[in-house]
């Protein structure tokens, strides 16, 4: 694999990307929405109004701006990658390409390269002009407070590289950009939507109909009441557990869950609960600890992870031996 060819080709791709009508329309607009969640996100934090005692602060901004990343950003991913060989495939221009002293590997080298620098830019983008209305509203990040930001940016960037993995991955398995294009969203929503629905049902399925309840009559029973408690709670873990399973295959729900605790800490570990069950041992002036959050987040970061490796590696492979004929 010759780097400089690669380098090569991947400029191409992100200049192509730039000038695309498609990527640029829904790059415009999911702009447009980033802006609007980031000024709501700053009357939010300047109201001053706390919720479940929890005041505001500057994350606000950046939470409303991930819930239009979960959304949006997934078609932006998409978008940038659905048509990278099916669309040359199509024209005719993959056959031209693959005619030059050029090999396979750096030609889908250098598409992600430069699918992942368009993204790059995208996110970058709209992390610049949040910050820049917070500057004009006369408030600046802290020195943690600007680490979390660049996490956030980071996650949210791997959330669109993933997105982008599964639209090259079907590009790569269709003829037509029209096809790679729903078999993109197709495999989206049914990763996102239909794999958790499904893991509720298999886990209200698997734990069956809840036990009725006994009657206490005097403390004589209340050993009968210990055991209903304690089966209850079992059979409750088992189907949290069943979803949380299912819900682990779902790009948008690790993004949601990485976002959440990113961007409201405090909020995060009282509903997860610290691990010795005691919700009343957080103090909100404090600063939460990133190793209890990480704890709870490397599962969902790792299958987070997964995604543009599993996906791209499927559209590495099936280029290398893709028939052009």
């Amino acid at each position: 694999m010759e780097f400089g060819r690669v380098i090569t080709i991947a400029g191409k791709e992100f200049v192509d990307a730039l000038r695309g009508k498609k990527f640029l329309l829904i790059f415009g607009i999911y702009l447009a929405i980033a802006f609007i969640g980031a000024i709501q996100g700053i009357q939010s934090y300047t109201s001053g109004v706390s919720f479940l005692g929890i005041p505001p602060t500057i994350f606000d901004v950046f939470l409303r701006m991930g819930e239009t990343v979960s959304t949006l950003g997934a078609i932006l991913g998409i978008a940038a990658g659905f048509d990278l060989i099916s669309g040359e495939r199509e024209e005719g221009s993959l056959k031209v390409l693959l005619s030059r002293p050029v090999f396979r590997d750096e030609i889908i080298t250098g598409k992600v390269i430069g699918g992942a620098m368009t993204l790059a830019l995208a996110t970058g983008f709209s992390l610049a002009i949040t910050l820049g209305l917070l500057l004009l509203t006369g408030y600046l990040p802290r020195f943690l407070e600007f680490l979390l930001i660049l996490v956030f940016g980071a996650v949210s960037f791997l959330y669109l590289f993933g997105c982008f993995g599964i639209g090259l991955a079907m590009s790569a398995i269709s003829r037509r950009s029209g096809e790679a294009l729903l078999f993109a969203l197709g495999a989206f929503f049914f990763l996102s939507l239909v794999v958790p629905t499904a893991g509720t049902a298999v886990a209200d399925l698997v734990i069956g109909e809840a036990p009725e309840a006994p009657q206490i009559i005097d403390e004589k029973d209340m050993a009968i009441w210990y055991a209903y408690k304690e089966e209850y709670q079992q059979r409750y873990d088992l189907r949290e557990n069943i979803i949380t399973v299912a819900e682990l295959f779902s790009p948008e729900w690790n993004y949601d869950e990485i976002m959440r605790a990113v961007t409201k800490p405090h909020l995060y570990l009282l509903i997860r609960g610290s691990a010795d069950g005691d919700r009343d041992a957080y103090s909100f002036d404090a600063e939460p600890d990133p190793g209890e959050i990480l704890g709870y987040l490397w599962t969902s970061v790792v299958a987070l992870l997964l995604v543009p490796v599993l996906f791209l590696g499927f559209a590495y492979a099936r280029f290398l031996r893709i028939d052009l004929r």
